[in-house]
């Protein structure tokens, strides 16, 4: 995933677009990605269906959203939010604007065995409303919420990953060629507890996906192993890395 490295400087939760559609050649590239995308947990099954905003409650002007629905299972938002991200960067790099519609609500929660799990809007904008680089974003330090770290610019560049109200759950804690990634438990004014943890939990695959593309993009190879991300306690372990080498 090293090539969406670039993306990540430039995206932005885009809530304006523009009265220019997309072209065709445009529209299929978008849906022939979402085919592409690597799952973090191959064994839940993903499907995408790309209706008319109009169609949908988003409030924003977009031309399109994107409606994920999945089997449940065990950190199956998070799954969701770590291929969705990628998605999100490769449409960056097209100059196609997304944001993550947390509010999106659908007519049917199920279909068949998938459950309903978030809404994405998408469509032309003015390319001014991407970023133009690291300095551009409004994020917690790396060593605010990576203590350890080895390679401060692994942390650097995950440290840059979206999240519901900009809550940055993420904690990790790193002994020598091993990390551990948290979710920090808690909450925020005027959102409930439980739509609060739905999000972040969907963040944590956001933030996932920036650390493996800032693990490849620095040429390391690495292992992962996944947590349960139990609601107990004040934070849940998401996943444990461990890196085994980085080429010359």
């Amino acid at each position: 995933m090293k090539e969406l490295l670039e993306s990540i400087y430039k995206r932005r939760s885009v809530r304006t677009y523009s009265k220019e559609k997309l072209s065709s050649e445009e529209y299929a590239a978008a849906e022939e990605y979402l085919h592409q995308l690597k799952p973090l947990i191959p064994e839940l099954q993903v499907e995408f269906q790309i209706v008319p905003c109009s169609e949908t409650n988003c409030k924003f002007n977009a031309e399109y959203c994107l409606l994920v629905y999945s089997t449940e299972g065990n950190l199956w938002l998070t799954n969701v939010g770590y291929m969705l991200e990628q998605w999100d960067l490769k449409l960056a790099s097209m100059g196609i604007g997304v944001c993550w519609y947390g509010m999106g609500k659908v007519e049917e929660e199920r279909q068949c065995d998938l459950v309903y799990a978030i809404m994405l809007s998408f469509g032309k904008c003015d390319p001014e409303l991407f970023r133009n680089g690291d300095y551009d974003f409004n994020r917690k330090s790396a060593s605010d919420f990576w203590t350890g770290a080895s390679d401060l610019r692994i942390a650097e560049i995950a440290r840059l990953a979206p999240s519901a109200v900009n809550s940055q759950p993420w904690r990790v804690e790193q002994v020598d060629n091993k990390f551990n990634v948290y979710r920090k438990k808690g909450g925020v004014p005027l959102l409930s507890a439980q739509l609060y943890k739905r999000w972040n939990k969907v963040d944590m695959g956001i933030f996932l996906c920036f650390v493996d593309v800032a693990l490849e993009s620095e040429g390391y190879t690495f292992s992962r192993t996944l947590g349960t991300d139990s609601d107990e306690g004040k934070r849940a372990l998401v996943a444990t890395y461990t890196i085994t080498r980085q080429s010359a």
